[in-house]
């Protein structure tokens, strides 16, 4: 088997740094390299029977033998002096191998069976190319400290993001709520190695490398720490860094490991998408192309890591406060983003959040068409509540159907929206879904259309609406309360008698004839239309006194 490299050959890290990444219990040092031999530029998988030559600064992951048998092959790879050798087995079944090598320079890792060489050499092959991390683009810093920002928020304490080596990537606003290993840590960009080397003997990072459940640790008054919470950033197999959450005044929230979760999901997004060079108007393109109703989906759902052919729902969610200049909208939507984004993500490892014309768009792939629903609702509701809570603005969101397969969705969206518009007509209701509020949006679909359709009018009902808007307005009143005189006097405060002078006056001025029930719905939908369309009704009264 030939040996595989690693296409980059430009960067370089040191092997302590890998091995601190790949954790003790995946891979443990048994000689270290030569002070002059330490740096590792490239990673080289060798089958023990190959012979291939070996560029300086390699990292040797040796396959086909293990413990002693594979003395045979170090040996061979001793002419060209790499870093270190990886090889399986105990640090008792590798003696001989470490004595081979001490006098050589050259480093031995002693790998335990279990440990996957993919994901050994996936480990490296990111510690090496790291530096292009803080090289990068400051859209995916500013994005980073939007997440540890928002994190914090959500679960009332303050938050770091590290990278795999524990150098600060972004973190919370700073008050003096921190403790001095959090200050000490935004201050030197990196965790003190005191306390790195306690988390390492204590295994949380064993733990925060093999899964995704946050590990809480808790407050040592001693050393002057608060409560804390860690997640691992994950990418499949490779970790791409932690997030830490300290407690400030107030204790945690209860729901403060989703948050976490969530802020770890949707960071890896970030940090995979800086890796990927893909920018932010891509992340915008991708939720127009899944929305677009064009073959581009399949494409853009695959990209994304979903399945096309499974259910999936679209929710459309707004934010609006009074007095909002462009920037301060532009920043809420941002804002409004973020919290999406971490609920989620936390919700569906797949979800794809951005923002789609004034709203935010939130597609939730693979779905169960019975189960889901409930969920979704959860979800929705907790979003616009923490929303509401952090964002101190009106925050609606509408719930979509859930439909057989994603590439449906697109036929969702104007559905969608109008029960938007219909919930920012109605205030007092934070999130509904179509089938909630379905009358209300047929209702206003079926009056744009009427609207768009201008030859649809009754000379005689278009001249009452706009000369007499009160007898319109009485005419409607008596239509919606089903010719009940009584109940509409009381509703627009006058006497019976003034109502049956304003209605008859109405159809004469307009000519129909409330005895005819085509004339009756014509005019109902047609006032109707006129009170959709045009300045609240008082202010055509002031404007239009009746005869």
């Amino acid at each position: 088997m030939a040996s595989h490299k690693t296409a980059e050959h430009v960067k370089g890290a040191m092997l302590s740094d890998i091995l601190e990444d790949i954790g003790v219990d995946h891979g443990r040092l048994v000689v270290a390299p030569a002070a002059d031999n330490g740096t590792v530029r490239e990673t080289a998988i060798a089958d023990a029977e190959d012979d291939e030559p070996l560029r300086p600064g390699t990292l040797v992951l040796l396959i086909g033998a293990r413990g002693r048998a594979a003395l045979p092959a170090v040996r061979r790879l001793l002419p060209y002096r790499p870093v270190a050798i990886a090889v399986k087995g105990t640090e008792g079944e590798l003696e001989p191998i470490a004595e081979l090598l001490r006098p050589e320079g050259v480093g031995l890792v002693a790998v335990p069976p279990a440990m996957r060489w993919d994901t050994l050499e996936g480990i490296a092959k990111d510690r090496i190319q790291e530096p292009a991390l803080n090289e990068g683009s400051d859209v995916m810093h500013r994005d980073l400290f939007a997440i540890a920002a928002t994190a914090a928020t959500l679960a009332n304490g303050h938050v770091v993001i590290e990278d795999p080596s524990n150098r600060v990537l972004a973190y919370s606003p700073a008050s003096n709520e921190v403790d001095e290993l959090r200050r000490l840590s935004i201050l030197g960009r990196k965790g003190p190695e005191r306390y790195q080397k306690l988390l390492k003997e204590s295994g949380v990072y064993r733990h925060l490398q093999a899964s995704e459940e946050p590990v809480h640790m808790a407050a040592n008054p001693q050393e002057g720490l608060r409560e804390r919470v860690a997640v691992g950033i994950h990418a499949g197999r490779r970790v791409l860094g932690y997030i830490w959450l300290q407690e400030g005044t107030e204790p945690l929230a209860p729901n403060t490991d989703k948050i976490m979760v969530g802020a770890a999901r949707h960071a890896a997004i970030e940090l995979v998408r800086h890796r990927n060079e893909q920018s932010q108007s891509l992340r915008r393109d991708r939720i127009s192309s899944l929305l677009s109703g064009t073959p581009q989906i399949h494409s853009q759902a695959q990209s994304a890591g979903i399945d096309p052919s499974r259910p999936a729902a679209l929710v459309l969610i707004s934010a609006t406060g009074d007095g909002d200049t462009a920037p301060g909208l532009q920043m809420r939507r941002g804002e409004l983003a973020n919290v999406a984004s971490i609920h989620a993500a936390a919700y569906r490892p797949g979800a794809v959040v951005g923002a789609i014309g004034l709203e935010i768009a939130m597609i939730l792939p693979d779905l169960d068409p019975v189960k889901s629903p409930p969920a979704i609702n959860r979800l929705v509701n907790m979003i616009v509540r923490d929303a509401r809570l952090h964002l101190h603005c009106q925050v609606q969101a509408a719930v979509g159907p859930v439909v057989e397969r994603l590439d449906e969705l697109h036929g969702t969206l104007g559905h969608v929206r109008n029960v938007l518009k219909v919930l920012e007509d109605t205030p007092s209701i934070n999130v509904a879904s179509y089938s909630d509020v379905e009358t209300k949006v047929l209702t206003r679909e079926l009056f744009e259309l009427l609207g768009s359709r201008t030859r649809l009018r009754h000379d005689g009902i278009t001249l009452l609406c706009h000369r007499y808007p009160e007898f319109a307005a009485t005419l409607l009143a008596y239509l919606e309360f089903f010719g009940d005189v009584n109940r509409c006097a009381e509703e627009l405060a006058v006497h019976r008698n003034t109502v049956h002078y304003r209605l008859r006056r109405a159809c004469e001025l307009s000519g129909i004839d409330l005895q005819d029930p085509d004339q009756r719905l014509l005019a109902h939908l047609q006032i109707r239309l006129w009170t959709h369309s045009t300045a609240p009704l008082n202010e055509n009264l002031e404007a239009h006194p009746h005869d």
